[in-house]
């Protein structure tokens, strides 16, 4: 089966083995678990490998919670009849035997037999070859959505469109390199993310990253809906630049959407401090962490030692 395919099954599966810790993995495997059937996820990495590490985990033990069984560092060696997995891990050869298995290791787009080359269109295994406004080698020819290698994404690809719009009909510049993508893992509890991981700033700035954690444990809705799972995590520069953020918990997916725009239009976190945040909502988190992040400068010992003199000269 594929994500796809899978919709078209009649009666729910007694087992179901899962190849993919991703994104598709994650969500069915724990829908089928909650609908009934024993489910297996296999993926020779760790669950939602590209995600931050901390935020991955939190979905893991919800999935653990529900019963789904996680076969992590397993690599898949070969399929046999019943559907059977021949995998290898850490503890040596096992085969995993289930009524259905579900395929979710990634897609490629699908560009045989399109003769590309008498074309002139250069392309790789990760799609099309496009420059900012979305044209191929080909001037004649501009390639949008997932065949243009820049992500799998529904959004992603409503935004391309839209960018071909405006340059092919309208003349108006377009650069899609400067899109601002967010990504949401629709689990239960849902991962969010926008700009880089905490691991991804690191690798690319070094020391010069400063991080602002908030647990939803400490927010007044989280706890009066009984559901603390999750924090909120921001990534910036010593400076204050918005690099990325870290969203794991209940509708955390909606709560994205404000950060995407805070980078994509460049805001500062002193407009978020200055917002009312309506009380009491999840989104308070959001004007936690940029409310954070100036805690030090508020609390320094040269603004305190500032308050000891007006104290004085009162």
């Amino acid at each position: 089966l594929t994500n796809e395919t899978v919709f078209d099954l009649e009666s729910l599966p007694a087992r179901l083995t899962v190849l993919g810790g991703g994104p598709i993995g994650v969500e069915l495997g724990q829908a089928f678990r909650r609908l009934g059937s024993r489910v297996t996820v296999i993926d020779d990495h760790g669950l939602l490998g590209k995600e931050d590490a901390g935020a991955a985990r939190v979905v893991a033990d919800q999935l653990e919670a529900d019963g789904v069984e996680l076969l992590l560092g397993y690599k898949a060696i070969r399929a046999e009849a019943g559907p059977t997995l021949l995998v290898e891990g850490p503890a040596g050869e096992r085969r995993v035997t289930g009524d259905c298995l579900l395929i979710a290791v990634g897609r490629k787009p699908g560009l045989e037999g399109l003769d590309l080359e008498a074309a002139g269109i250069a392309y790789d295994t990760s799609g099309v070859k496009t420059d900012r406004s979305l044209r191929t080698t080909n001037r004649r020819v501009f390639a949008v959505g997932d065949v243009a290698g820049r992500g799998q994404f529904t959004d992603l690809a409503a935004a391309h469109a839209g960018l071909f719009i405006r340059k092919a009909l309208f003349a108006l510049p377009t650069n899609a390199d400067t899109l601002v993508v967010p990504r949401v893992t629709y689990a239960d509890p849902e991962l969010a993310q926008v700009g880089p991981t905490e691991a991804e700033a690191r690798r690319i700035h070094g020391d010069g990253v400063r991080v602002i954690v908030i647990p939803f444990a400490d927010n007044d809705r989280a706890r009066t809906e009984g559901d603390c799972r999750g924090f909120g995590k921001l990534v910036a520069t010593a400076s204050g630049k918005i690099l990325g953020v870290t969203l794991v918990g209940r509708h955390a997916g909606d709560q994205i959407g404000l950060w995407s725009l805070i980078l994509s239009r460049r805001l500062k976190l002193s407009s978020l401090t200055g917002m009312i945040a309506p009380y009491p909502t999840r989104g308070e988190i959001s004007k936690g962490m940029a409310g954070q992040w100036f805690a030090p400068k508020l609390f320094s010992p040269a603004t305190r030692r500032l308050v000891a003199i007006l104290k004085h000269l009162g």
